[in-house]
C-alpha cells in the first residue's frame, strides 16, 4: 500500500504539505490562499476533493488563512489543532462557524492521533515563539507487520532541536527539516537587530548548521539507510540560498547515509511528490548502527546545547 508526500509550498509566505494515503489525504498546515491551494494541487495531480483533514503545526499566518479555514468550512473538511490554537483563532472572522460546523478537533502534547484507518499522527511540542508549535511524526501501516510500513518526520519551525523530537523522528523515511538560514548572511542582512536576534535564537529558526546538526544525529540514531529523503523546508528568501542549505544537508548525511535523497522545498512551487512504501528493511527503521565520525560543517553558528550528550 503506497503513499505519496508532497511539499505544496515551503517559506514565510506561506506553507501547506500533502501527505495521500489509501485515499485519505492529510493536509499539514494551510498557509495559502484557496486559489494557491488549488493551483498547487493541480500542480501535482491532486485536488480539494481528495483533502480529508487538515492538522496545524501553529498559529503564525504563514500557516493558515482565515479564507482557507473558510474554504474548510464550505467543504466540511476537519482541522486537527491544540486548543490554545483555536482560542487564538477566535479573532478569525471564518472561525464561529467553523467550529459551530464541528470541524474544529483537537489534539494534545505527545498523544497519537488515529486519523484514518493505519494512518497515526504524534504531535510532538518545539520550541518556536508562537506558542505552542508542534512537529509531527506520521506513520503508516499496510496490516503486513505491527511495525510501521513508513514515516514521515515534519518540523517547519523551530529554534533548536531536542531530545523527544529526535526520538520521535529517529527511523523516518522522510524527514522534512526547516533548515531556514545562513547565520553570516543573516548577520550581514539589513534586517533590524530585535529580528536578527529573534531568528538567531532558541524561539527562532534553524540555521543551516544546527539543521545539519539535528538531521546527523537523527540519522546517527536511525537504522542504515534512514531516512531515504531529507526534504529541508522554510528557507529564508533574502538570508540562505537552495545551494547553501542542500551542501549542509549533503554535509550532515555523507558518512551516515550518502544515499540520501536531498530535496529542498520552495515558495513558488510544489516539490515532486515522494513515493511512500514499505521498505525491505522497515523493520529495521530504529536498529543500532555503526557509529561513524561526523561530517565537517562549512557554517559557524555555534552548536546546539546538548547534542553531545544525546
Amino acid at each position: 500500500m503506497t503513499a505519496r508526500f508532497t511539499v505544496l509550498a515551503s517559506g514565510s509566505g506561506g506553507n501547506a504539505s500533502l501527505l495521500e494515503f489509501d485515499g485519505f489525504g492529510l493536509l499539514i498546515d494551510c498557509g495559502l490562499q484557496p486559489r494557491h491551494l488549488t493551483a498547487r494541487f493541480r500542480s501535482v495531480g491532486t485536488s480539494w476533493e481528495r483533502v480529508s483533514a487538515v492538522v496545524l503545526t501553529h498559529t503564525h499566518t504563514d500557516h493558515w488563512k482565515d479564507a482557507t479555514l473558510a474554504e474548510l468550512r464550505a467543504r466540511r473538511i476537519p482541522m486537527y489543532a491544540h486548543p490554545q490554537h483555536y482560542a487564538y483563532m477566535e479573532r478569525a472572522s471564518s472561525f464561529a462557524s467553523f467550529r459551530a460546523a464541528g470541524l474544529a478537533r483537537e489534539y494534545g502534547d505527545g498523544r497519537p492521533l488515529e486519523l484514518a484507518p493505519g494512518l497515526r499522527c504524534l504531535p510532538v511540542r518545539v520550541s518556536h515563539d508562537s506558542a505552542p508549535t508542534y512537529a509531527f511524526r506520521i506513520d503508516g501501516y499496510d496490516g503486513e507487520r505491527p511495525e510501521p510500513a513508513w514515516a514521515v518526520g515534519y518540523a517547519s519551525d523551530l529554534g533548536c532541536g531536542s531530545p523527544e523530537l529526535v526520538a520521535a523522528f529517529t527511523g523516518v523515511d522522510v524527514l522534512a527539516l526547516e533548515y531556514n538560514h545562513d547565520e553570516l548572511m543573516e548577520r550581514a542582512s539589513p534586517r533590524p537587530k530585535f529580528l536578527v536576534d529573534r531568528v538567531l535564537s532558541d524561539l527562532g529558526h534553524l540555521s543551516n548548521k544546527q539543521a545539519a546538526e539535528l538531521t546527523a544525529t537523527i540519522a546517527g540514531r536511525s537504522g542504515e539507510g534512514f531516512p531515504g529523503h531529507l526534504v529541508q523546508l522554510h528557507l529564508s528568501k533574502d538570508c540562505n540560498t537552495p545551494e547553501l542549505a542542500a551542501v549542509a544537508g549533503r554535509e550532515a548525511l555523507v558518512a551516515l547515509n550518502p544515499a540520501t535523497e536531498v530535496v529542498t522545498a520552495r515558495q513558488d512551487y510544489a516539490i515532486v511528490p515522494i513515493t511512500l512504501a514499505r521498505r525491505p528493511n522497515a523493520a529495521n527503521r530504529a536498529s543500532a548502527r555503526v557509529n561513524r565520525p561526523a561530517p565537517k560543517r562549512r557554517t559557524v553558528q555555534p552548536s546546539l546545547p546538548g547534542f553531545d550528550d544525546w
